[in-house]
């Protein structure tokens, strides 16, 4: 490539891009706009050569690069554990609704099943850039909720990195042999779980060791190059880029340089970034974005209707202010930057067109257009709502917030054992319904391709691979329902107890007893074949109900009748605060006083 090629393009892309971003802050917008506008222009008003688009590629992995090592490196797991406890809630509450809800609505949008689960991944995030830098300028929130809004961002971050490392192999299966794919899920799996094990434990340590015996620029040095290290070996293991990025970010995050890591790259960001966001604009035509302004519009509202609702369920499960969560929701409808990557790699694997790429690109504009206006009336448009509201709906939700907090102060008046195994069970289910989904999602597109391979290298049977892969299915689906039947009658255990704490402790044995009936084999053997019929296997799902209601039915009378005859043991009470125990008892023996003191009317 000439030299001067080089300097030309860079001349072009670095001047444009810092007009329109300046114009963009002028007009109270992000900058990452004027990035993507300027890509938007090169890519219709301007001839790049096939060198010029080049160096746009070379510097947009650049930026990638840059771009997903700061947002690591963001991330400070020991606030995470400190202070993320309510943004944790509000995460865990809307991340896999709104996978849920880009599934729905790309389903009836006519997507097929994996351009559907790429559109639920695309939205689910908001960026944390714009987030941040419009709640600052506006003061609808104060600085604690702001920062937990920010927590919530970056757990979100977190989240889509997952989505990104699974999505990875469904995007990448299509053009792959069933045993390459094979690999590729192996390959992932190792990388990821040495990079979250010995990556945290030892590579910080390491760090530290030669920060001590260096100085800011040199130990800098350093981590840049294990980041560039990192990213290959995310490559080599058939991961993006993004992915080793991100893991680094996080490892050199735990590490006492941080800062000054920071202050190295900040200047290599802002100038490789823009390269990112400009290369993504540059996929972009003008008859794309108006061919498919519909299909923008629609992508916009399902996420704004999808991100705004979720977040403020989150807010109210996690015990949140209501106009505190509203104002939260609407400040988080900005769609995030991981929006761009996955749908830059859905595209390069073919499993999305442009059109499709040029309708997310023209939503995630409008979103970042639209939020700075939204969260401006967002304070009056939830007065007007609650002034408006109709008074059977108001009733409503005034009832629900009523059992809400009854459930938490009955949890506040628990033993804090017990809160903490409550806390425990709800992150254990969470975390079993994660695993249902990754199993069920890889044995969905792994069914075809590992029957066939059985078909061509040992002859045998479609509908005898087909069953065994069911088998298989069951056997290790089973194992998540399990846990997930056995935390769920725990829970309901532990709450049913919150409602009679204020009854006679004698009481306590004979409603609570129901729980026991709830076997988690029984259970979790139910959910998981049921969770088989449901997804589509190519086996008639007659068979499969008429063989196992009866079994399950069987199985239940008999734990009921174990139960009955004593030979299963019942659940534990479920201790609450001794001084609130005191306090009942008290109460309950003075009521007892008063009966006995009161004369019966003749």
């Amino acid at each position: 490539m000439d030299e001067t090629v080089l300097i030309a393009s860079m001349a072009t892309l670095v001047i444009l891009s810092a007009f329109l971003s300046i114009i963009s802050n002028r007009i109270k917008l992000p900058p990452l706009i004027g990035f993507l506008a300027a890509g938007i222009i090169i890519a219709n008003f301007l001839n790049f050569t096939e060198d010029g688009q080049h160096v746009v590629d070379i510097f947009s992995h650049l930026g990638l690069i840059m771009l997903m090592f700061s947002i690591g490196m963001e991330i400070n797991l020991r606030q995470l554990r400190s202070q993320g406890k309510f943004a944790l809630i509000v995460a865990i509450v809307q991340l896999p609704l709104m996978v849920i809800g880009g599934l729905i609505a790309g389903l009836v949008l006519g997507f097929d099943m994996l351009q559907s689960i790429c559109l639920g991944c695309i939205i689910s995030g908001s960026s944390t850039a714009v987030v941040t830098a419009v709640l600052k300028s506006q003061g609808n929130l104060d600085k604690e909720h702001i920062d937990t809004l920010i927590l919530v961002t970056i757990m979100e971050d977190i989240g889509q990195v997952i989505m990104l490392s699974m999505l990875t192999p469904m995007l990448q299966g299509s053009e792959m042999s069933s045993d390459a794919l094979v690999i590729l899920i192996i390959q992932i799996a190792v990388f990821m779980i040495a990079c979250f094990t010995a990556g945290l434990i030892i590579v910080p340590k390491v760090i530290d060791y030669y920060y001590k015996r260096s100085n800011d620029e040199l130990i800098s040095l350093l981590c840049i190059g294990g980041l560039f290290v990192l990213c290959y070996a995310a490559t080599k293991m058939g991961l993006s880029v993004a992915i080793g990025a991100f893991l680094m970010g996080i490892i050199v995050g735990s590490s006492r340089p941080k800062d000054a890591v920071n202050s190295f790259v900040e200047p290599l960001k802002s100038l490789f970034m823009a390269m990112f966001f400009i290369s993504v604009g540059m996929e972009v035509t003008l008859n794309g974005l108006t061919e498919n302004i519909g299909l923008i519009v629609i992508i916009f509202l399902v996420f704004l209707v999808c991100k705004s609702s979720t977040v403020y369920l989150g807010y109210w499960i996690g015990d949140g202010d209501s106009r505190t969560g509203f104002l939260s929701a609407i400040g988080l409808c900005a769609m995030g930057e991981f929006a761009f990557i996955i749908a830059k790699e859905a595209l390069d694997n073919g499993v999305i067109n442009e059109g499709f790429y040029t309708a997310v690109i023209g939503a995630a504009l409008l979103s970042m257009i639209m939020m700075p206006l939204l969260n401006k009336v967002s304070g009056q448009a939830y007065d007007s709502m609650h002034d408006h509201c109709p008074k059977f709906l108001m009733r409503f939700f005034t009832k629900l917030t009523e059992k809400r907090d009854n459930l938490y102060n009955g949890l506040d008046r628990l033993a804090v054992g017990t809160k903490e195994t409550l806390g425990k069970g709800f992150a254990s289910i969470y975390f079993n319904i994660f695993l249902i989904v990754l199993i069920e999602v890889i044995f969905y597109f792994s069914y075809d391709f590992v029957c066939q391979w059985f078909v061509d290298n040992f002859g045998a049977e479609d509908i005898v691979c087909r069953i065994v892969m069911m088998t298989v299915n069951f056997l290790v689906l089973l194992i998540p329902c399990i846990g997930f039947s056995r935390n769920l009658r725990l829970i309901l255990y532990i709450l049913n107890a919150v409602k009679m704490i204020d009854r006679d402790f004698n009481e306590f044995d004979k409603h609570m007893r129901f729980h026991d009936i709830l076997n988690p084999l029984i259970v979790g053997g139910a959910l998981a074949i049921f969770i088989i019929i449901l997804v589509p296997n190519n086996l008639a799902t007659p068979i499969h109900i008429g063989v196992a209601v009866p079994i399950i039915f069987l199985l239940t009378m008999r734990h009921i009748y174990l139960i009955k005859n004593g030979k299963i043991p019942l659940l534990p009470l479920i201790p609450i605060n001794d001084d609130v125990r005191e306090k009942i008892e008290e109460e309950q023996a003075e009521g007892a006083t008063e009966e006995e003191s009161t004369p019966i009317n003749q």
